[in-house]
């Protein structure tokens, strides 16, 4: 393997993850009803998007295998900060809330990437609880609660 391929490698194999997971949620959302455009069922928006995120996945194995390589370093920080947030925000949503979950999801993934911007992420933070309770508790009709059970 020549050094530029082998440059790519790691971001090929990423492209190659990503559309599994697609081809898996495809596969999954197929047993579910389609519909028509008109009537969309359950399964519709499933298929939709696994279908876009193959199709992206690899629209963008090909842009990597055509471009030139790039020599990277790996930066454990975002992937750690941001990795553990989720996991943090999967633990809390259900015990303490959406709200209490998502300010331990900003604040543990602003810890990703510096400077500390406290007032930026006060802003953000109550946006992003408005606007998600907004959409998913009233819109969606999601079984959560903005505080505890």
């Amino acid at each position: 393997m020549t050094n530029g391929m082998h440059l790519k490698l790691a971001d090929l194999i990423a492209c190659g993850a990503i559309a599994v997971f697609g081809i898996a949620a495809l596969m999954i959302g197929l047993d579910y009803q389609l519909g028509s455009l008109r009537s969309m069922g359950p399964g519709f928006f499933p298929v939709a998007s696994a279908i876009l995120v193959i199709v992206l996945s690899a629209a963008t194995a090909y842009e990597t295998y055509r471009a030139e390589p790039v020599a990277r370093d790996v930066v454990w920080r975002p992937i750690i900060f941001v990795s553990l947030a989720i996991i943090v925000w999967t633990q809390l949503v259900d015990r303490a809330g959406f709200a209490p979950a998502m300010v331990a999801l900003i604040f543990i993934s602003s810890l990703a990437k510096s400077p500390f911007r406290p007032v930026s992420l006060l802003f953000m933070t109550v946006f992003l609880i408005v606007a998600g309770w907004a959409i998913f508790i009233l819109g969606l009709g999601m079984p959560l609660t903005l505080f505890g059970r």
